[in-house]
Order: C-alpha cells, then structure tokens, then sequence
C-alpha cells in the first residue's frame, strides 16, 4: 500500500495551520503594545524567585531565574508567574514592583516592567512559514484541480 496519495491529500491542511500560526504570532507579537494602551498598572510583590527549568525537550538545565509576583485588582488578588529569566536576576523577595496587567473575559495577560513578548512569537512565525511554503503550494493545486472538473 502507498501512503503518498494519502499525504499528498493532507498537504493542503499545512496550509491552513501554518496560516492560523501566523496569525497567533503577530498577536503574541502585539502583547507589550495592548497592555501598554489598555491596561493597567498597579504595584506588587515578588513572594519568589524560581530558576529556569530548562528547554522543555532537552534534558540541560538552562540558566536565569524569574520572579513570581503576587498583586491585587479590583477583582481580587493574582499570582504572576514570569518566563523572563535573567542572570543575574534583577529582583529580590519582598520587593515591590510595578506591574502592568489587561484583563478582559478569558485573556490574562500581565507583564512586569523590562518584559517583551519572549520567544513565541518569533518561533510560530518560523513554523508558520515553512508550513505555508509547503502546504499552499498543494492547496492551490487541489483548487486548480477542483476548477477543472466543473
């Protein structure tokens, strides 16, 4: 039995996904920019200090360590765990910091000040790429082939 007709007819659906991760990216790209225009700032508290667990398939540890920042809104109090690790890490425990957060139905975004939107972005627009370059080009053909039969 031959699996290439079989993945030829998946190629097409790379298209959609490397699309749907374009998309993603560019608004994980945007994160520093809403919080800045529709957020809010309030003060908080670093409660810890948590080392860098490494790449998540990789067994090397990684280096740097993040803070975890516990601060208070209007709709009570939340925890804050940060992906922005640093050697040496610029926080210490008990310490007070500024903090930014938007908060609208299910979106919970929060970043402290000095944060970027990290490395996802970056990353899905990679993967989004390769998957459009390789799926597009065997959608097209589907919808040339499907134009043809009518």
């Amino acid at each position: 039995m031959n699996p290439i007709p079989y993945l030829i007819q998946f190629m097409p659906f790379l298209a959609f996904v490397g699309t749907y991760m374009l998309i993603i990216a560019y608004d994980k790209s945007k994160i520093v920019e809403r919080i800045a225009s529709k957020g809010t700032k309030t003060e908080g508290t670093i409660i810890e200090i948590r080392q860098n667990p490494g790449s998540l398939f990789s067994s090397k540890e990684g280096t740097g360590e993040a803070p975890v920042v516990d601060f208070v809104t209007a709709h009570g109090s939340h925890r804050h765990y940060s992906t922005h690790y640093q050697t040496p890490c610029p926080y210490k425990v008990g310490q007070k910091v500024e903090i930014s957060y938007y908060f609208y139905k299910s979106i919970r975004e929060v970043l402290l000040p000095h944060e970027d939107a990290g490395t996802l972005p970056k990353t899905l627009f990679k993967w989004g790429i390769l998957l459009c370059f390789i799926g597009y080009p065997f959608l097209i053909k589907k919808l040339l082939l499907l134009g043809a039969v009518y």
